[in-house]
C-alpha cells in the first residue's frame, strides 16, 4: 500500500479517536470515560487504539495539542493585524469556546476551575509572551509575575460565566469586555511611572 494511503488512514483513525474522546467528555466527563467507551464511539478495536496511543491520557494530550496548534495559528494571524490593541490570544480562545461550547463547559467543570493542565499551561505561556512584549522585553518583573496568573484567572472566570449563563454575547463582545477588565488594568500597572508606591506611602503616613 502506498505510504500516502497509510498516512491518510492513520490520520483518519486518530481523528476518529480524538472526536470520540471529546464527545464522551461532553456526555459523561473525562474521568468516567474508558478506553472501551472511546473505541466503541470511534468504531475501532482496542488493538487499533493501542497502536496509536498507549493510554487515555496520551490521547487527551495529543487531542489538546492539536487544538492548541490550531489556536496558535489563529493567534499568529491576530498578531499580524495592525489594529490589534490588547491581548492577541483571547479572541481566538473565546471564538473556539463559542464554536465548541459544550466541550469547553465539560473541560472547565462545574466550578469553572477544572481546566486541563495542558491548556492552562499553554494559555499561561501566551499571556507571558504578550506581557513580556508589553514590558518592553523585561523577562522578570514582580508585577509581571503577578499579572500572568491574574489574567489567566480572569479569563477562566469570565469564560465560565459566559458559557454557563448561556449569554447571548458573541465571542467578540465578551472579548472586548475581558480586554477592558484585564488588559487595560494590567497595561496601566506594568507601564506605570516609576516612583513611590501609593499604598506604601499611605501606610507610612498612617504609621507616622
Amino acid at each position: 500500500m502506498p505510504k500516502g494511503s497509510i498516512d491518510r488512514r492513520v490520520a483518519r483513525t486518530r481523528s476518529l479517536l480524538q472526536e470520540a474522546l471529546f464527545r464522551l467528555i461532553v456526555e459523561k466527563g473525562y474521568a468516567a470515560t474508558t478506553i472501551e467507551d472511546i473505541c466503541r464511539a470511534a468504531d475501532v478495536g482496542r488493538s487499533t487504539f493501542y497502536t496509536h496511543y498507549p493510554d487515555k491520557d496520551s490521547l487527551r494530550r495529543t487531542t489538546i495539542k492539536e487544538h492548541t496548534r490550531m489556536l496558535q495559528t489563529l493567534i499568529a494571524a491576530s498578531y499580524a493585524e495592525s489594529d490589534v490593541n490588547g491581548f492577541a490570544f483571547s479572541l481566538p480562545v473565546f471564538e473556539h469556546a463559542q464554536d465548541k461550547r459544550d466541550l469547553h463547559r465539560a473541560l472547565l467543570g462545574a466550578n469553572g476551575r477544572d481546566m486541563p493542565e495542558e491548556v492552562r499551561n499553554w494559555i499561561s505561556s501566551q499571556i507571558r509572551k504578550e506581557l513580556v512584549e508589553l514590558c518592553e522585553g523585561r523577562r522578570y518583573d514582580p508585577d509581571l509575575e503577578i499579572a500572568v496568573p491574574y489574567v489567566l484567572g480572569a479569563l477562566v472566570e469570565v469564560m465560565h460565566w459566559w458559557l454557563e449563563s448561556d449569554s447571548t454575547l458573541s465571542a467578540v463582545d465578551i472579548d472586548q469586555k475581558f480586554q477592558r477588565l484585564a488588559f487595560e488594568g494590567v497595561d496601566a500597572a506594568l507601564n506605570k511611572p516609576k516612583g513611590p508606591d501609593p499604598l506604601s506611602s499611605a501606610i507610612g503616613s498612617a504609621a507616622g
